[in-house]
């Protein structure tokens, strides 16, 4: 299965997890990634942590897991945009 990591603060932590997230938080997993951990196929970003996202932009970048609003990992719906990861849903884009 797709394993799925989110970047975001406050209730959305628990609300990824609880939604079937396998890694979900703020500045901690920003470090960690930063650290280069990469145990994740899919990173999911709230728009308020994406100024800390970028500075990721080297190890994400070359890996395609950059989060981007236009294949909707840039989201402020944890729980849907979570679940559709999980379940599966590949890449969409957004008319």
């Amino acid at each position: 299965t797709m394993r799925v990591a989110v970047l975001t603060q406050g209730d959305n932590v628990a609300l990824a997890t609880e939604n079937g997230a396998d890694y979900a938080g703020a500045d901690d997993l920003v470090d960690k990634i930063a650290g280069g951990f990469l145990e994740f196929d899919k990173l999911i970003a709230t728009p308020d942590m994406m100024p800390k996202v970028a500075k990721l932009g080297r190890v994400l970048g070359p890996r395609g897991l950059m989060p981007n609003p236009k294949a909707g990992t840039v989201t402020t719906d944890i729980a849907g945009t979570v679940k559709d990861f999980k379940g599966g849903k590949v890449e969409y884009r957004l008319d």
